[in-house]
């Protein structure tokens, strides 16, 4: 699914998602009791649009966006191989609030796959370029 995620620490590796409750992200999230966060990259604009257009219950999103992912490891969830970054995390917390599902994970393991990423602000996904010192 698409969603936003924000630090809460660097000491201690943690970050926290919003899904929204009783969705397919939810119910997979709390069976599991983990989830791996992927950092789009600006290859993946239009397709993160798309992601987030369509529900899991109704479609196999990788199937029909034909994504391509890394190679899972222990039965992880599949990374979009063209991503940003990636983190896996396992739930610290989770809160309902109105409706969504506030969830801190701790992250555990992470990769970068050097594409540029993407950010959201004021509805719209932007690219991160680095300031010149």
């Amino acid at each position: 699914m698409t969603a936003t995620a924000m630090f809460i620490s660097e000491k201690e590796p943690l970050l926290t998602v919003s899904v929204g409750a009783d969705h397919l992200t939810d119910r997979l999230i709390s069976a599991s009791g983990q989830f791996i966060v992927a950092i789009a990259s600006v290859d993946q604009k239009k397709l993160a649009f798309q992601l987030g257009a369509l529900r899991g219950e109704d479609i196999d999103k990788y199937a029909r966006f034909s994504i391509d992912t890394l190679p899972p490891t222990g039965g992880d969830s599949l990374v979009p191989a063209r991503a940003s970054a990636w983190m896996k995390c396992t739930v610290e917390r989770t809160e309902t609030i109105t409706g969504y599902r506030v969830i801190t994970g701790r992250i555990v393991e992470s990769g970068d796959l050097e594409n540029p990423p993407l950010i959201w602000q004021r509805d719209a996904l932007w690219q991160l370029t680095a300031i010149p010192e």
